[in-house]
């Protein structure tokens, strides 16, 4: 992997995570003082979520720092995972904020105190708050799309989220003064609901990211085109990669090559496959085999036959890995089902059942991979 490009991401997570935490320590500072002085709730909760902020930035700072660790024994592919966890942990405060805002929110609805005296300080706050935000939210946002970091992204989008409120309770300072209506408490309401429910989209993609899912397809094609040009391989099957953080890919791979190649070959052609796997940035733990009968026009026939059938199959998405043993008559090859398909199991069974009566002298062995 390149450990130039590591370092460059992290060093960067860091730099923007800094700055959060100095603009954030000015802004709280600033809007709770102000808040307290002219008795603006809303201005006194922003500052506290803008506290919020301040910690995510450091739980930030403290996940790069872990995930910039190199891998050890007990965790060979690094710790670029904790990177979602500190997200994760980053979200739960998000919404706990939210909520918070909306208990007092209606507490003070129900029991209003002093109303809130908007002078020009609060004006100024709150448009240097909008102002400050909405381009670092902006500028987080591009830089965490440029180094996959679903921890900026997500710090950008909330970013956006503060310049929104901002912008919020500027209009509720303008409807206040003009028409003295005081509705500053129910934009609290709306903003806080808005905030947790960005914050429990965010939550559901971190725990995705922890669970395991597909890596982006994109790259998936990438490496597959690369297998696939390498000399002596005829197809590509069982391409599946695991995302251990962002830019930290580790893969597996089978590849079918003819049945009478030799072994010195095939392990120059895995050689090959690993190295430039890295150079694409995927760690290629390896190379399996599949033999194919590429000289035997009988053999291509029942491969045909085969796919024929399994064309009517919707829930299949691929077949590959096709051997015949004519002599023990065996038939061996790998189904990639859709594994959205309501019966995957059923379906199995019964493609199994049509080749049976297709070739009913031979043993018929249905595998199932798995892809990227």
């Amino acid at each position: 992997m390149n450990d130039k490009k590591t370092e460059y991401r992290y060093r960067e997570i860091i730099r923007y995570n800094i700055i959060g935490i100095v603009m954030n320590i000015f802004l709280s500072i600033g809007k709770i003082t102000i808040g307290i002085l002219t008795h603006a709730h809303a201005v006194i909760l922003d500052g506290i979520e803008g506290l919020s902020d301040l910690v995510s930035s450091i739980f930030s700072i403290f996940s790069a720092k872990i995930g910039a660790k190199k891998a050890d024994r007990n965790h060979p592919f690094g710790y670029g995972r904790s990177e979602y966890l500190v997200s994760l942990l980053v979200t739960i405060i998000i919404m706990f904020f939210g909520v918070r805002s909306i208990v007092e929110s209606i507490q003070v609805i129900i029991d209003p105190h002093d109303a809130p005296d908007y002078n020009p300080a609060v004006i100024i706050i709150m448009v240097i708050s909008l102002v400050l935000k909405f381009f670092y939210g902006v500028q987080l946002r591009k830089k965490g799309r440029e180094i996959n970091s679903v921890g900026m992204i997500m710090s950008g989008n909330d970013a956006l989220g503060d310049a929104l409120t901002s912008a919020a309770i500027l209009a509720a300072v303008i409807i206040n003064n003009i028409f003295g209506i005081d509705i500053e408490h129910y934009l609290c309401i709306g903003i806080s609901v808005l905030i947790i429910i960005t914050g429990w989209n965010m939550m559901r993609e971190c725990v995705t990211k922890l669970i395991g899912t597909n890596v982006d397809p994109v790259f998936s094609k990438n490496i597959r085109s690369m297998i696939i040009m390498e000399d002596g391989v005829l197809n590509v099957s069982n391409l599946v990669i695991h995302n251990y953080g962002e830019g930290i890919q580790v893969g597996s791979v089978e590849i079918e090559v003819d049945e009478n190649m030799r072994a010195s070959e095939i392990s120059r052609i895995s050689r090959n496959l690993i190295r430039k796997s890295d150079e694409l940035g995927l760690i290629l733990t390896s190379v399996g085999i599949s033999a194919a009968n590429v000289d035997s026009p009988e053999a291509a026939e029942m491969w045909d036959q085969i796919l024929d059938v399994i064309r009517h199959h919707k829930d299949i998405k691929k077949a590959h890995s096709f051997e015949v043993d004519f002599e023990k008559k065996l038939i061996s090859f790998s189904i990639v089902p859709d594994y959205n398909a309501p019966d995957r199991e059923g379906s199995r069974e019964l493609l199994f059942k049509e080749l049976r009566q297709l070739f009913p002298d031979m043993t018929i062995e249905i595998n199932e991979g798995r892809e990227s």
